[in-house]
């Protein structure tokens, strides 16, 4: 792996570690202010905190590999039991553990795969249009 790849491997680990360490935080905090809820309730809130979380870790796994099947299941079962964890973690501190969180959490995940997925697909169309076009 070349001295640049590793950087961008190095930042996007460090981005993941805040990313993980904001998420943990924030749903450990025992009183959420009203202002801070967005449409949807908490399950929008949930639904688009894992897609972050997928998106950025399977981003991480993926960076200078080809993604698989196997790769993307297992950054989803990470997220998945992450879920779950967090959802019991919150009961000590006076929070609830909802299953219907934690299928938003995984409902998430899938939607940040496939973002993901997505973008590298559109992303490698557009180098190869680029490069038949140079030639």
């Amino acid at each position: 792996m070349s001295s640049q790849a590793k950087t961008v491997r190095l930042g996007l680990t460090i981005l993941l570690s805040a990313y993980w360490l904001a998420l943990f935080t924030a749903t450990h905090i025992p009183y959420v202010p009203r202002e801070l809820d967005l449409p949807g309730g908490d399950k929008s809130q949930h639904l688009v905190a894992y897609a972050g979380l997928a998106f950025l870790l399977a981003l991480r796994q993926w960076y200078g590999s080809s993604p698989t099947w196997k790769r993307a299941w297992t950054v989803l079962g990470i997220v998945a039991v992450y879920g779950i964890v967090d959802e019991l973690t919150q009961i000590p501190v006076g929070r609830t553990a909802e299953v219907l969180d934690w299928l938003a959490d995984v409902a998430g995940a899938v939607g940040g795969l496939a973002l993901l997925a997505g973008l590298r697909g559109a992303l490698g169309r557009l180098t190869e249009s680029h490069r038949d076009g140079a030639s």
